[in-house]
């Protein structure tokens, strides 16, 4: 298991064990004490018991810490945790791009975004396996292209756009920039808990006051509520981050996630496999591949302008696949790069009176990261 680390404090321990191996022998023997053990006088001006070969071998092993996050045990296996130093700032830097192609059978739309996000992870204190992280938003960015090859985007790092609804999302985000909140996780990537999301919303809500109705300003309140909330915050740092299972793993052993979908008329599978692909010094590889088979039926009474009633059949098929891979850095444990594409196909089909219709729509997300 890896212990957390502090470069300077290594390079300090390792440069004070070599100096007191060395001059040991050259401290000057000042008298003995109680028990006989002589004693002698340190560079600071203390009296001491004499340093002999095995109290050094036991500081020596005692100060030893591990470097990397990964660490190998005899049976081969790699266990995980992280290892952070005190006062570094890991970033995240996500692009999300999105395809989407919906088809009728008689015409087809494509619509597409990509958002970039910008997120400094700052260490600020570790404390019985626990890290304390300060959270800051660094920058946001989204491009939106309409069916018509119409072009909608904002850039936080740049000046406020002239379409009215772009601008209301620019300035929802950009309210945000460089604003912090605090995280607490665990060595394996669990949150524990988050403080000062309410200070974020609050900004948010401030900023917008004057460019929202009363109405508006109460939705945009309850939306904050959910996509700002300690919740949110914990699912989505743990789907990126907590990667590593809580087990030990051989090269090239996999780790799957298996869940059974049961919602009403829909019914399938969907299963996520983690391959731990290779390690060395400078990156940890690890490979994913997934799939999920969802589908479903049912019937529905509609109304007739005649007042009757006419039986409509809706059915459903959902095919999914994910597959890419996610390289950590070996050091620290954090994300160095990750390049995972999921692809999906909805078909859906309402039949009625000898009619029938069926919509597609592929949609293809690729996920980046750092």
């Amino acid at each position: 298991m890896k212990k957390f680390f502090i470069t300077t404090a290594i390079l300090g321990l390792s440069f004070f064990s070599c100096k007191k191996d060395s001059n040991k022998d050259d401290l000057k023997v000042v008298g003995k004490d109680a028990n006989g053990n002589e004693l002698v006088v340190t560079e600071q001006g203390d009296t001491i018991p004499k340093p002999t070969e095995d109290s050094l071998a036991v500081t020596s092993e005692e100060n030893s810490v591990e470097s990397v996050a990964l660490i190998k045990n005899e049976d081969d296996r790699y266990d995980f945790k992280y290892n952070l130093e005190k006062g570094k700032t890991y970033p995240i830097n996500l692009t999300v791009l999105t395809t989407r192609n919906v088809s009728d059978g008689t015409q087809s739309l494509k619509l597409s975004n990509e958002s970039r996000k910008k997120i400094d992870y700052t260490v600020q204190d570790y404390q019985n396996g626990t890290y304390t992280l300060k959270v800051t938003f660094r920058q946001y960015s989204e491009k939106l292209t309409d069916p018509t090859g119409k072009v909608f985007s904002f850039d936080t790092s740049k000046n406020k756009p002239s379409d009215q609804m772009t601008a209301m999302s620019w300035q929802v985000y950009k309210s945000i920039i460089g604003k912090s909140y605090t995280m607490k996780m665990n060595d394996r990537g669990q949150v524990i808990s988050v403080d000062g999301l309410g200070t974020i919303r609050s900004g948010i809500e401030s900023s917008m006051k004057s460019s929202l109705s009363a109405e508006e300003q109460k939705a945009l309140s309850e939306m904050l509520k959910v996509s700002l909330s300690e919740e949110a915050i914990k699912m989505q740092f743990q789907e990126t981050m907590n990667i590593y299972p809580d087990k030990k793993l051989k090269i090239k052993e996999s780790w799957s996630d298996e869940n059974k979908v049961n919602e009403g008329p829909l019914k399938g599978t969907s299963k996520i496999t983690r391959t731990l692909e290779s390690i060395d010094e400078a990156a940890t590889k690890i490979s994913i591949k997934g799939t999920q088979k969802v589908s479903g039926s049912e019937a529905q009474k509609m109304p007739t302008p005649d007042k009757k009633e006419q039986t409509v059949n809706l059915s459903m098929n959902d095919q999914s696949t994910i597959s890419g891979n996610i390289y950590l850095d070996t050091s620290s444990g954090w994300i160095k790069k990750v390049d995972i594409t999921q692809k999906k196909t909805v078909k859906e089909t309402i039949e009625s009176q000898g009619q029938k219709q069926t919509r597609t729509e592929n949609t293809t997300v690729q996920t980046l990261v750092n």
